[in-house]
């Protein structure tokens, strides 16, 4: 719902009267902020002003509400967590550019904040849409490591809008208080961090440029980008005036003691890790852990059978940002505890203590989990991995577009490796390479492989897996189809399972002709090549991404639907790219469409398979079994 109350400067109300040295703190606070000139808002997040999922404001008449129950700290510092991927506080869903309460040309935002995950984009307050170069609006964040305050301005708008970024020399302290302010007179942008200037800019001029975008805390949002903040937020501020430096310096004297409490996040992993540990092509007897750190450093693996007898360990010795060590001598289907340690310029750090499983026998029982296309959307592929998780599967496969460009390191860190880390650091992952990684090296670095990594093959329990680069020709004269067919004739598996990211068969609108005005040719050309092999080695199911959607073919042979010795043709590209449609009249092989966010779950005993796909919210939309005689 649109605000546009007019605008009205109303005093402060310090709510309740509650005993203890606690109250009389916060009473001072709140007094230094109406003392520094009245605020259009200010928000406190305390239980006082919280009233059925909203937070009414101290100072204003621009209530907020929270997307799911607010989670409090408890006093005397007091503020709302930001933790879940949906955590958000929304003042205006869309904001009327005309309202005569907005800043014009003059502007502050003040919040107490503490950051305890460093993000590519982090939102604590503002209003902006940022969509390529339309820029517009205002943010008071994080970008990276660093501090950030965001503005467009009329004087610098080049026909859509310039924005600056103006980012703190000081580093983001993870897990610690900060009293952070930005601030704009219509010639200069400053930044203040714990009331000392950082950064200042003198880009933009004249009127602030608005746009029609959502107002939120603890989000970086706009139309089209959603990406969450993980911290903590105690208050926030809007001011249609330029707040002097005296006057944000007395603001931030008054949580002082504040800046000095313990760091939320252990310090021992306090800027340790850049990609925190995560594990890649676990075998029955070896299992490595991949991590990398932002500045070279020496680490370990410490491992054992459980967290008191961790007895063993390999060395990182050589120093290196990233970090790949295997670890042999296992035993088969055994879970062991882990944990990644190192030194750096900072001292010793260690990540928490976590959990892996080798590969079972052959005879045992297994699941894996599917998933494509997470491309450049961390909110979806922290939500799905973390469903994955639930699930508890012995590995994943993801079907390409693992990131949306290839050649941008921060979206391999801030995009799939940070969102996916609870899924990734316990279950391993084996990806193909889609379009969008560009055959980048990163791709190469961030996943350990066998050679020659864009074609592989391994083996779990009674299946398996042919991975294949559907990007390089696969027509009969190409090195992979051969080594496809080499790979085949050796396979005595039970279930074997091949996946690339482009498909066979898909019912998608236009990515193989216009279908809503001309011949569709529903599929890829390329990987087209395999389907003999396929059929000629009973493939049971191929699975791709490429097409964000999920469907799921008849069991196909010979171009046409065969119940009985077809193949399944899976389609799964929910992980997090923006969603696509299907062609408006139905295909011959189609058996299951969905256009969602989802992943696959499939379960594997013996001679029978159970499938299953999950959406969004974890609900079953799709499900079917096999069995072998």
């Amino acid at each position: 719902m649109t605000h546009t109350w007019p605008r009205r400067l109303l005093g402060m109300a310090i709510c309740g009267l509650i005993l203890g040295g606690a109250v009389m703190l916060q009473r001072l606070q709140s007094e230094t902020i109406a003392n520094s000139g009245a605020p259009i808002a200010h928000w406190t997040f305390n239980s006082a002003q919280l009233t059925n999922q909203q937070f009414a404001p101290k100072v204003g008449r621009l209530p907020m509400a929270a997307s799911s129950r607010p989670t409090l700290t408890p006093e005397p510092h007091a503020a709302m967590l930001f933790q879940s991927p949906n955590d958000r506080l929304t003042v205006i869903d869309k904001l009327d550019i005309s309202a005569d309460w907005l800043p014009k040309q003059n502007i502050t935002l003040s919040a107490v904040v503490r950051v305890d995950r460093l993000q590519e984009w982090g939102g604590i307050i503002g209003c902006l849409q940022d969509n390529g170069d339309a820029e517009k609006g205002v943010l008071l964040g994080i970008k990276d490591q660093a501090f950030t305050f965001a503005l467009a301005s009329k004087g610098a708008d080049d026909g859509d809008g310039k924005m600056t970024y103006l980012t703190s020399k000081t580093p983001v302290p993870l897990g610690k208080w900060v009293h952070l302010v930005g601030t704009y007179d219509g010639k200069q942008m400053a930044l203040y961090v714990n009331g000392a200037l950082d950064a200042s800019s003198v880009e933009q001029n004249g009127p602030i440029l608005w746009d029609a975008a959502p107002w939120v805390i603890g989000r970086y949002q706009d139309r089209d980008e959603d990406y969450p903040f993980t911290g903590a937020i105690h208050e926030a501020a809007v001011y249609d005036s330029t707040l002097p430096a005296t006057a944000i310096a007395d603001q931030a004297k008054a949580f002082a003691s504040w800046f000095g409490l313990p760091a939320a996040v252990p310090t021992k992993t306090v800027g340790a890790f850049l990609i925190p540990p995560y594990l890649q092509y676990p075998t029955q007897d070896r299992i490595t852990v991949m991590w990398e750190t932002p500045t070279p450093t020496t680490g370990k693996v410490k491992f054992g059978l459980s967290a008191n007898n961790m007895d063993r360990e390999v060395a990182s010795a050589e120093p290196k940002t990233i970090h790949e060590v295997t670890l042999t001598g296992l035993k088969p289907s055994t879970r062991y505890i882990y944990q990644v340690s190192g030194n750096s310029d900072g001292g010793a750090f260690e990540s928490e203590i976590l959990t892996f499983s080798t590969a079972v026998k052959p005879d045992e029982a297994f699941s894996f989990g599917v998933i494509g296309d997470t491309q450049r959307n961390p909110v979806i592929t922290e939500k799905i991995t973390k469903l994955m998780f639930r699930r508890r599967p012995n590995f994943v496969i993801h079907c390409g577009d693992v990131v949306d460009d290839g050649p941008s390191k921060k979206q391999w860190v801030y995009d799939l490796f940070q969102p996916g880390n609870t899924l990734f650091s316990r279950v391993a992952v084996f990806p193909t390479i889609g379009n969008h990684e560009k055959n980048h090296p990163f791709y190469y670095q961030y996943f350990s492989l066998p050679n020659p990594e864009y074609f592989y093959t391994f083996q779990y329990g009674n299946a398996e897996f042919f991975v294949i680069d559907s990007n390089k020709s696969l027509a009969p004269t190409a090195e992979q189809y051969r080594l496809l067919e080499q790979a085949l004739a050796k396979s005595r598996a039970t279930w074997k399972f091949a996946y690339h990211h482009h498909p066979l068969y898909s019912s998608d609108s236009d990515d193989y002709g216009n279908s809503f005005r001309g011949p569709n040719e529903w599929g890829a050309k390329n990987p087209r090549f395999l389907e003999p092999l396929y059929e000629k080695y009973n493939m049971d199911i191929v699975f791709n991404g490429h097409i964000h959607v999920y469907e799921r073919s008849y069991p196909i042979r010979g171009g046409r639907v065969d119940r009985q010795k077809g193949i399944i043709h899976v389609t799964s590209g929910g992980g997090g790219a923006r969603l696509e449609e299907f062609a408006p009249t139905p295909a011959w092989f189609k058996a299951e469409l969905r256009v969602d966010y989802h992943y696959c779950n499939l379960n594997i005993q013996g001679n029978r398979l159970s499938f299953k796909a999950f959406d969004q919210n974890d609900q079953l939309f799709d499900y079917f079994d096999l069995a072998k005689e």
